[in-house]
């Protein structure tokens, strides 16, 4: 029997993973920029990603020496080398468990089908189902090899993920730390005018608004402490999927800001659908399945005799692979299928083959449920890649509205006797740039999500990478 026209249709699909990729996201850093000139505007979400300025870290009003309650960056020093997107991937790469370990198993089912390839047509004569076994063992090699595949794409996202979010993090703590600085700056200035300034001139200024700005003090360090401790918890995470070890392997984030990126080619729902079930590996393993089981048909009608007849599963678990349960909370997401075939099948060949067929025909259907999620995923990653242009385009401009509120504060700053009125602006002005910057966040996560679903048909051109 021959392989199948589906299977083999998207083997190759599989195998043009490795070519060169159809749609591009590219990005470029240039020198690095100070926080006042502002990033240029996103261009509209439907245009594919060009290279733009990166997204500029904000200045700290004053180096970061810690402040009067020992609150530092310096808890956590990091040493070592810089080492950049593109580094940390083939690190991981390299290193991960998992991949290993499929690599292993990839080699152990190779070692298998050269081992029923030794058996001659002598053979044939004690098993039957030789010809039929050896069939099935192809399909496993596809199987396995699309399993590798997978996980690469997966680990390649979790590195970028991960790498992103210790940028992030890093720049939310310096914009917390600037402005925990710039209230606590304006907490001595109130203090010093409630002592020197008659009340009647303060323009409503009083104790209990000095008492606020403390407040406000005390919540901008809280975010100090979360992006912090954010930022140490996504570098475990990342030298988790490198697998090193941050005693004997350590090593620092090389980028400092996040990339800024543009679109250089229209995007659609239906192109990131058709390239989803053009090149993900998860529909070449639900095929190659369908076809084992369907030989499986095959292999129980050439053993005439036999009571107990051993099937496909004696030599694989097929509950081995990983089926992400569905979750009917908050956030919807379906579940899986995943095969079943005993290890020997009991009766006259004609109880054998039909019971063959039924599991055949839910192999079927474990490949139809695998094409149906593959199609919901590839629609959510546009649709969350949709939303996230759009929030970083309304971001940016209310980025640029909150600047310029902070100017014109700034402006009157020594004639306005009401203090808490600079606090204000001041954490406005810090909350729209802390937006911005996850706005940013959130479309590098979508890119990144977008070339997995796709498996590599959309590619963003990370920086260093």
């Amino acid at each position: 029997m021959q392989l199948s026209a589906l299977t083999h249709k998207l083997a190759i699909r599989l195998l043009a993973g490795l070519l060169p990729l159809s749609i591009v996201i590219g990005a470029t850093v240039s020198a690095r920029q100070p926080v006042t000139p502002l990033p240029p505007v996103p261009v509209p979400h439907r245009d594919l990603v060009k290279g733009q300025n990166p997204l500029p870290a904000p200045a700290l009003a004053q180096p970061d020496k810690g402040d009067k309650n020992g609150n530092s960056a310096e808890r956590y020093p990091e040493t070592g080398p810089e080492l950049s997107l593109g580094e940390c991937i083939a690190i991981a790469l390299e290193r991960q468990p998992s991949l290993k370990a499929t690599k292993e198993s990839a080699a152990a089912t190779e070692a298998g089908y050269k081992a029923l390839a030794n058996f001659g047509t002598a053979e044939t004569l004690f098993s039957p189902d030789l010809d039929i076994r050896k069939q099935q063992a192809k399909r496993g090699l596809m199987a396995t090899s699309a399993e590798y595949q997978k996980l690469h794409n997966e680990v390649v996202q979790d590195v970028t993920r991960l790498y992103y979010t210790a940028v992030y993090a890093k720049q939310q703590l310096q914009l917390a730390e600037r402005l925990v600085v710039r209230i606590d700056f304006q907490i001595g200035v109130g203090e010093e005018t409630l002592k020197k300034v008659p009340a009647k001139d303060l323009e409503g200024f009083n104790l209990l608004k000095l008492q606020m700005m403390k407040n406000g003090l005390f919540e901008a360090k809280k975010l100090q402490v979360t992006a912090r401790v954010g930022r140490q918890k996504s570098l475990a995470g990342l030298r988790e999927v490198m697998a090193v070890d941050a005693r004997t392997f350590p090593f620092q984030v090389k980028d400092k800001e996040l990339p800024m990126m543009r679109q250089t080619a229209a995007l659609t729902k239906d192109q990131v659908v058709e390239l989803a079930l053009e090149r993900r590996p998860e529909l070449v393993q639900a095929a190659a399945g369908v076809d084992a089981f369907r030989l499986e048909v095959y292999a129980q009608a050439k053993i005439p005799f036999k009571r107990v007849a051993p099937t496909l599963a004696s030599g694989a678990d097929l509950h081995a692979k990983e089926i992400p349960p569905a979750n009917r909370g908050t956030e919807y997401r379906p579940g899986g299928i995943i095969p079943e075939m005993p290890t020997q099948l009991v009766g006259s060949k004609y109880d054998r083959v039909c019971r063959a067929m039924a599991f055949a025909r839910r192999a079927e259907a474990v490949y139809d449920k695998a094409h149906n999620l593959i199609i919901v995923e590839a629609e959510t990653a546009f649709l969350d890649f949709d939303h996230a242009s759009d929030r970083l385009t309304l971001s940016d401009q209310q980025f640029k509205l909150s600047k310029e509120l902070q100017k014109q504060a700034d402006d009157v700053a020594e004639l306005t006797k009401a203090k808490d009125q600079l606090v204000q602006s001041a954490v406005v002005a810090a909350k729209a740039q802390s937006d911005y910057i996850e706005a940013v966040y959130q479309y590098l996560l979508a890119l990144a999500a977008l070339e997995r679903v796709t498996a590599g048909g959309i590619r963003p051109s990370f920086p260093d990478r």
